[in-house]
């Protein structure tokens, strides 16, 4: 039996871990092609950076569909996620103004967004606790992998003359393959037809602030490198691409490792002893790495143990602002950590851009986000249980 639901749930992630791959390659579409689009549709600067804003405010229509997950069930709101994106991925590419390419990357994103956080919820209720850590990892490795997709898309695109259209079709494909696939997905939401109890009545609020507060925190650190990685790589540290040395190339790539790293020690030792490790980990050697390192050796040291205790915290995030929780309340918790995640995301650049100027630089001010990190490690302690040892639907209210 226990070797049938094994079996079962590794289906259940292979169908699974594609939404995480596309939020990553989406994600990083839309920068690295927006200067083809903005050729294309004769936009200036400032109005490449009004259709990102908009595109990427669709992820706030995500959060009703995560809730209704709580009603509806989970495979019937993934399916729907699924196909509206496929679809308005697919409109995309046929965009002929800036007008509906902003309404379709709009819905897109709608659909996106709720797809990671349902998936994570039906691999923590699908995926037998002994193994959970690892699924997460996958989900959260895919993330990575979307991206590297992106990027290996844009240079295919822009070698060959091909036009940015080219790369939303590129994103349908496997998609469409997915979503078929996804009718085979269990329902993990029992349906009885009774009326959802309240939240408030269903929640820790110690845990649920928890949650709240690590998705937050979960996005200030990463973010605020992400924007800010070139300007660090190549103005403060004065490093050409071209002269990089090739070894770097390859530590920082073993530094991906810290996903399934964090999978392992989640099942073994814990989630919040992973959780304290991982986030107290990227905390420091973003001190190091950003704002401590002087030479380019220990920089670039420094930059691979940042990506491997960044990449780490994922899955342990993924467990703690999930499995705490009861079934039934599991979608309503995903939207309130995803508006968290939002909120995070969009602090960071100007955090990290208000810092610059007092802590001269702004690799310094990248390190001072990575303290958000140690908040973090410190919110696992003193707000979150451990959820070892607890079955996929057995979230509770009891402290």
């Amino acid at each position: 039996m226990a070797r049938v639901r094994i079996d079962s749930a590794r289906r259940t992630l292979a169908v699974l871990a594609p939404a995480t791959f596309f939020d990553g390659y989406d994600g990083l579409i839309l920068g690295l092609a927006l200067p083809l689009i903005r050729s294309e549709f004769d936009l200036s600067v400032a109005q490449a950076g009004l259709v990102g804003g908009v595109v990427f405010a669709g992820g706030f229509g995500a959060l009703a569909l995560i809730a209704a997950a709580d009603r509806i069930g989970r495979r019937p709101a993934l399916t729907l996620s699924i196909i509206g994106y496929t679809i308005a991925t697919f409109l995309t590419a046929l965009s002929v103004g800036v007008l509906d390419f902003v309404a379709y990357q709009f819905v897109a994103r709608v659909f996106l967004g709720a797809e990671r956080t349902l998936a994570n919820i039906v691999v923590v209720e699908t995926v037998p606790e002994q193994r959970r850590g690892r699924a997460l990892a996958i989900l959260a490795a895919m993330f990575a992998v979307g991206q590297a997709a992106a990027g290996l898309g844009f240079a295919i695109v822009n070698t060959t003359g091909s036009s940015w259209r080219m790369l939303y079709l590129m994103g349908i494909v496997p998609l469409l393959v997915v979503a078929r696939a996804r009718r085979d997905l269990p329902e993990t939401l029992g349906l009885s037809g009774a009326p959802r109890p309240p939240i408030r009545t269903t929640l820790n609020p110690r845990w649920t602030v928890g949650a709240g507060v690590l998705g937050f925190l979960f996005n200030v650190f990463p973010t605020a490198l992400v924007v800010f990685a070139s300007t660090i790589v190549l103005e403060e540290w004065d490093w050409a691409l071209t002269d990089i040395d090739p070894r770097y190339f390859v530590w920082w790539g073993l530094s991906l490792s810290g996903f399934f790293v964090a999978g392992r020690l989640i099942d073994a030792w814990g989630r919040r002893p992973a959780a304290v490790l991982f986030f107290g980990g990227a905390a420091l050697t973003g001190i190091w790495a950003f704002g401590m390192a002087g030479s380019d050796p220990g920089r670039a040291v420094g930059l691979g143990l940042v990506i491997f205790f960044l990449t780490g915290a994922a899955p342990c995030n993924g467990a703690l602002t999930t499995e705490p929780f009861p079934i039934e309340a599991r979608g309503r918790v995903g939207a309130m950590v995803r508006l968290a995640d939002i909120g995070g995301s969009a602090a960071a650049p100007a955090l990290a851009g208000l810092l610059a100027g007092p802590l001269g630089g702004v690799g310094p001010a990248v390190a001072a986000t990575g303290i958000s990190y140690a908040f973090a490690a410190a919110a696992v302690v003193g707000l979150m249980p451990e959820t070892r040892h607890r079955e996929a639907g057995l979230g509770s209210s009891e402290a």
